[in-house]
């Protein structure tokens, strides 16, 4: 996804010749097949259906666009898949956990982690927070915890 794109509701159509121009895309089917593709072997793709999944009711022209960016990404990126190696010195995990300090229109932070084991990424997770963070740094401390809680179970 573009990082400077905003997609809100606002960009919703509300007319109904806009609605009807949307009537026949198959948004829900193309983010559907994206999900499927973040939570089997693409997670690099997670963050974007997380957003754009958000829109399947009443999706508009810059959301189907914004799709069909992710499918030109995976095209483009075709040739890149999971691997499963080792690193000198034997096993090692590693985790990573951020969060969005953009605060999406209705307040919730997104946050994500991956897990590696030997460079590959085995568990992997981007969605929006339950709370309504006061700040950036506390959306972070909150997808550490989530992280954590992963990292233990």
């Amino acid at each position: 996804m573009d990082p400077n794109a905003r997609y809100t509701s606002v960009q919703s159509p509300s007319t109904t010749e806009q609605i009807a121009e949307m009537r026949d895309v198959p948004y829900r089917e193309a983010v559907g097949s994206l999900m499927y593709l973040a939570l089997a072997i693409r997670p690099d793709i997670a963050y974007a259906i997380a957003v754009l999944s958000h829109f399947s009711a009443n999706p508009g022209s810059a959301h189907w666009e914004a799709v069909k960016q992710v499918f030109k990404y995976l095209k483009g990126m075709k040739e890149l898949w999971l691997t499963y190696g080792m690193f000198e010195g034997g096993e090692r995990l590693l985790g990573y956990s951020n969060a969005d300090g953009g605060m999406a229109e209705d307040c919730h932070a997104i946050s994500g982690y991956v897990f590696l084991i030997n460079g590959s990424a085995m568990t992997w997770s981007s969605k929006k927070q339950d709370i309504v963070s006061l700040s950036t740094t506390e959306s972070e401390y909150v997808a550490a915890a989530h992280s954590a809680k992963e990292a233990l179970c």
